[in-house]
């Protein structure tokens, strides 16, 4: 283990200098911009995928959407490898401390400036951003086939997703059935238009949606915590060249 800050080269350069470069920069710009865009990309397909939440969005809204699910569904995989792929890189070259992978690793890490809890964050950090990947991954199943369905029955209507109480009264339909018109007995017709129940779990669901919202929180707070200890280490290195001035 070893800190990635550069030795002082002669008794009047004894304080270090940062290792770092217009790359460096430039991947960590890259990488927060992937990571907003898919988060953004995970609400859209939340959007899709979760029955609720299909009400939240106009009708218009949820009909692009819908009609545009495989560009979302781009977006969402291209953003995630991004943001795993620039993260991956920026753990190996820009990290202040070489990344542990075994035991005697973070044993080292003991006696570096706040080697374990800068590691702790940012092993945390990337064990949230993978279990949301799961999590989006249902959600983006669930909501290529809610979206499928919806279109072929004719897309979404505006207030038909809310109307809870009208249900009671449709006909619904066995599964591959084209709908008809059923007669309401007072002369009048009304159409079977029950959207199918998801195939997964509602719990599920929510509980995938529930993963990305804890989860981005909890990616926020890590992020905080290893920029804090980041410039603590910094910082306790500066004090310990200074010292043995």
């Amino acid at each position: 283990m070893h800190a990635r800050i550069a030795a002082a080269t002669g008794p009047s350069d004894l304080i270090p200098q940062a290792d770092g470069n217009v790359l460096d920069v430039l991947l960590l710009q890259a990488h927060v911009l992937t990571a907003v865009f898919w988060l953004i990309s995970c609400v859209l397909v939340a959007f899709l995928a979760v029955p609720a939440l299909r009400k939240v969005p106009s009708a218009s809204f949820l009909h692009e959407l819908q009609v545009r699910r495989e560009l979302v569904f781009g977006v969402l995989w291209a953003t995630f490898v991004l943001t795993l792929g620039t993260g991956t890189y920026l753990l190996f070259q820009h990290a202040i401390y070489d990344p542990p992978f075994s035991g005697g690793d973070f044993n080292g890490l003991e006696a570096q400036p706040y080697g374990l809890p800068y590691y702790y964050a940012l092993y945390g950090k990337i064990a949230l951003f993978l279990l949301m990947g799961g999590a989006s991954l249902i959600l983006a199943l669930e909501g290529s086939r809610a979206a499928q369905l919806s279109e072929a029955a004719g897309g979404p209507v505006e207030g038909a997703e809310s109307d809870e109480a009208d249900w009671l009264d449709e006909e619904v339909l066995p599964e591959g059935t084209a709908p008809v018109d059923v007669s309401d007995g007072a002369g009048g017709t009304r159409l079977a238009t029950r959207p199918l129940p998801p195939v997964r779990s509602i719990a599920t669901l929510w509980a995938s949606a529930g993963v990305l919202v804890v989860g981005a929180g909890g990616v926020g707070f890590c992020v905080t915590l290893i920029k804090y200890f980041h410039e603590l280490a910094r910082a306790a290195v500066v004090y310990e060249q200074l010292r043995l001035r």
